[in-house]
Formats: C-alpha cells, structure tokens, sequence
C-alpha cells in the first residue's frame, strides 16, 4: 500500500523531479516492508504463528543492521573541536 495521497503530493512538490519522488514512495514502501517482515517472523516465533524459516534468517539480519545503523559511532565526533558558547 501507498503512503496517503496527500503525502504523495507533498513529496512531488518538494522534490520538483519524478525520479526524486518515485525514489522516496519506494524507500518508504520497501522500509515499511522490511519492519512488518521484521515484526511478523520475529513476533511470530515468540506466538507461535510463524515457524523457523529463511526469511527468519533474513528478518534477524535486517534487524541487526538497523541496530547497527542506529547505534554506530558518529565519525567525526573525535574531530569536531568547538567551544561552547553561552548566551
């Protein structure tokens, strides 16, 4: 299923290009994708619905890499050097 209509919309008039906007309702139809595969296999084993499978497999490792892009180290924390300012 699509993002809402209107949200469609938006995202034409921000974008200004078809490519752009193509690019972001897939990005968020295959993310949304991607987390009900992850909530239903990993969900499903712990109720009993679905049972130990590849797409098991691929469910865990999609879930592992979006813990790792969440909780990576930002790079270039060690390199900013600022002071802080106060008002």
């Amino acid at each position: 299923c699509a993002p809402c209509f209107a949200a469609m919309g938006a995202i034409k008039r921000e974008m200004n290009n078809p490519k752009w906007t193509l690019g972001a309702i897939g990005y968020m139809c295959g993310f949304a994708y991607v987390i009900s595969m992850i909530v239903f296999q990993i969900g499903g084993l712990f109720t009993g619905e679905a049972v130990f499978s590849v797409w098991t497999v691929v469910a865990v490792a999609f879930l592992a890499g979006l813990l790792y892009l969440l909780f990576r180290p930002y790079k270039e924390s060690k390199t900013l050097s600022g002071r802080l300012v106060r008002a």
